[in-house]
């Protein structure tokens, strides 16, 4: 038998237990408002907790963030001259530091929501305020293209405060990469559009309806892609659509609350939507914009051909919870609280409700959560 001294015993077990924690350690980034850039973290998935935090880029509107599968490019929605909107490609290094690489033109103003095809050959990117979308390629070096493709949408619908006229919130590729879709809150529509990564084209095949009023905002899909959620700012709502993944047509067929019946929404709103990574829940987060304190998470599950069961409505921890985020092991769900409260982290039981852990990382005007 080969005997070990003690000390070296000792340092075997501390190379051990560095080497497992680092395993545990996972890289989170956070878009902010404004002008206070963009910060990163390391989460423990161990433990739920937040650790390292710094800012690692001046940016100016990165409110929305994208990004890559490796994790070695980020693409974040830009503020520029006079309210237009753009988009900024920067890489990333070992460390979470970030190398601003080029802005583009994102070809209209309010740039809020930015998202990568599944082949990472393009970005898309939404322009809440002038109600369009375009597409911009990007290069080898990871530096993003002129938009190759732009789109104005067209319409209103019947909140005559919110939507007198267009407003694109979002823009997804389908789980099949043929088809986008942008959920558009004044038209009360999701506009679809066949792409063309490649090339970095968009063009419009058709448009799913929505409830008048319901203001669709974000929207995620079934983990068989066979059903699209569709989260409807104005009315607290997900429509629940069922997907021709042949045509990428929407036909809809559940409206489901967020909220428990009979609660007031009067001067509430809804802000993200997501879907667990193994398809059985779905969690959205609710803004009260009135200051009431009624800002809250909701948890619902998915069952059969996708329809949705509200389980849960819990306390969000945050004022203005704009947006969330699941950990890659789905241990932990995180909220981006943009008015106070910074970013708790919530624990996902095996039943997938939520319970506040007390953990929380401050951040001033945090709006987007992505992990690497």
């Amino acid at each position: 038998m080969v005997m070990i001294p003690r000390f070296a015993q000792a340092c075997l077990s501390l190379l051990l237990s560095m080497s497992f924690s680092s395993a545990d350690m996972v890289r989170v980034f956070f878009g902010t408002g404004g002008s206070e850039g963009i910060h990163t973290a390391l989460l423990d998935e161990s433990t739920g907790k937040l650790r390292q935090t710094r800012k690692v880029a001046n940016a100016n509107g990165a409110g929305f963030l994208a990004l890559s599968k490796n994790g070695d490019r980020l693409f974040a929605t830009a503020s520029l001259e006079k309210r237009q909107g753009g988009v900024a490609a920067y890489s990333v290094a070992d460390d979470g530091s970030l190398a601003l690489k080029n802005v583009e033109s994102a070809e209209g103003a309010g740039a809020c929501f930015v998202g990568l095809d599944a082949t990472e050959s393009m970005v898309m990117v939404a322009n809440y305020g002038s109600g369009s979308v375009a597409a911009l390629g990007i290069g080898d070096d990871g530096a993003v293209m002129k938009s190759a493709s732009y789109h104005q949408h067209e319409g209103s619908s019947v909140n005559e405060k919110r939507q007198k006229g267009p407003h694109a919130h979002s823009i997804y590729a389908g789980p099949d990469n043929r088809h986008a879709y942008a959920p558009d809150l004044g038209t009360d529509e999701v506009v679809i559009y066949q792409m063309d990564p490649a090339s970095a084209k968009l063009e419009p095949v058709g448009a799913a309806k929505m409830p008048p009023g319901s203001g669709p905002r974000h929207m995620k899909f079934s983990k068989d892609g066979r059903q699209a959620f569709v989260l409807s700012e104005l009315t607290l709502t997900v429509v629940v659509f069922d997907r021709n993944p042949e045509t990428g047509a929407l036909t809809q067929k559940q409206v489901v609350s967020v909220l428990p019946e009979g609660q007031d929404i009067e001067g509430m709103t809804c802000s993200e939507i997501l879907v667990s990574k193994d398809g059985r829940f779905v969690y959205t987060a609710n803004r009260d914009t009135a200051g009431k304190g009624r800002d809250s998470l909701t948890m619902l599950s998915v069952g059969e051909k996708g329809r949705l069961q509200r389980v849960q409505t819990c306390p969000a921890e945050v004022e203005i919870p704009r947006n969330i985020n699941l950990s890659p092991s789905g241990k932990w769900l995180l909220v981006a609280g943009q008015k106070t409260g910074g970013v708790p982290v919530f624990e996902v039981r095996e039943d997938g409700t939520l319970r506040f852990t007390d953990h929380r990382m401050p951040l001033d005007a945090a709006m987007c959560i992505v992990f690497q």
